[in-house]
């Protein structure tokens, strides 16, 4: 779209977006990704972004896997929201919400499922997962 805005947005600009958690920050975090909902701005999301988004609600916030899934796979579903291998990104996220592995070992699954190779681990959980093609 031309003369629509192109941003990189952090890991912090989601989280208060999706935790409401300050009152100031949380408002300006909802104007700038309704925004990108609806395809006003783009948002270019890097993986490692979305990475420590999980980490954070999880390990600081709490929340439970599966709405940290849901939150974060609705979030790449907006129309202004443009990340390098979104596909990926949100089988990663589907298998993280219903598996007990990791984030990255979700999307280390993920990758060797769509045939980018075979899972390399000494995690036996995740091999078998990764074998299993799901």
């Amino acid at each position: 779209m031309p003369g629509t805005e192109r941003w990189l947005p952090d890991a912090n600009t989601i989280l208060r977006y999706l935790l409401g958690d300050d009152a100031d920050l949380s408002a300006k975090a909802t104007e700038f990704w309704e925004g990108v909902r609806e395809g006003r701005r783009i948002a270019f999301l890097r993986e490692a972004v979305l990475l420590e988004c999980v980490y954070v609600l999880q390990r600081f916030y709490k929340v439970p896997r599966a709405a940290i899934a849901e939150r974060l796979r609705g979030l790449l579903a907006y129309k202004g929201l443009v990340a390098a291998e979104q596909e990926l990104l949100d089988q990663s996220l589907e298998l993280y919400g219903r598996e007990s592995l990791d984030y990255i070992d979700c999307l280390l699954a993920s990758s060797a499922f769509r045939g980018d190779g075979q899972v390399f681990s000494f995690d036996k959980k995740l091999n078998k997962l990764a074998a299993g093609n799901r």
